[in-house]
């Protein structure tokens, strides 16, 4: 299954970083997109790991001592991992922004060489 989902990322990455390059102008229109998506993602995990921590924060004063433990890992498991997941937002959304800026950069670069071999 791991190995599953980094190939569909490596594929993901992949095809945004082909479609910028290629197709800059169309990224231009399509980055709004990407960022309202990847960000209601993540806007989605940061509800589901608010609704688990408040709801264990209601629920510890009912647990047994006993049962403590046992519900801790259930809770846990319940989780999201969600600083890994706040830094991984942070680095799809920098690989967005600079899917968006380098390949204008690059061409205004190349463009600027091309004028002084001309000269």
């Amino acid at each position: 299954m791991q190995s599953l989902i980094v190939g569909l990322l490596l594929a993901a990455v992949s095809g945004v970083s082909v479609i910028a390059f290629r197709h800059p102008n169309g990224y231009a229109r399509l980055f709004p997109y990407l960022l309202l998506a990847v960000t209601g993602l993540f806007v989605c995990v940061t509800v589901w790991h608010i609704a688990v921590e408040l709801t264990w924060d209601r629920v510890v004063p009912y647990l047994d001592a006993d049962l403590h433990r046992t519900a801790k890992v259930s809770k846990n498991e319940l989780a999201a991992p969600y600083e890994w997941l706040s830094v991984a937002y942070l680095g799809v959304m920098a690989f967005l922004w600079v899917n968006l800026k380098l390949p204008p950069f690059l061409q205004h670069t190349d463009g600027d060489g091309k004028n002084k071999n001309n000269k």
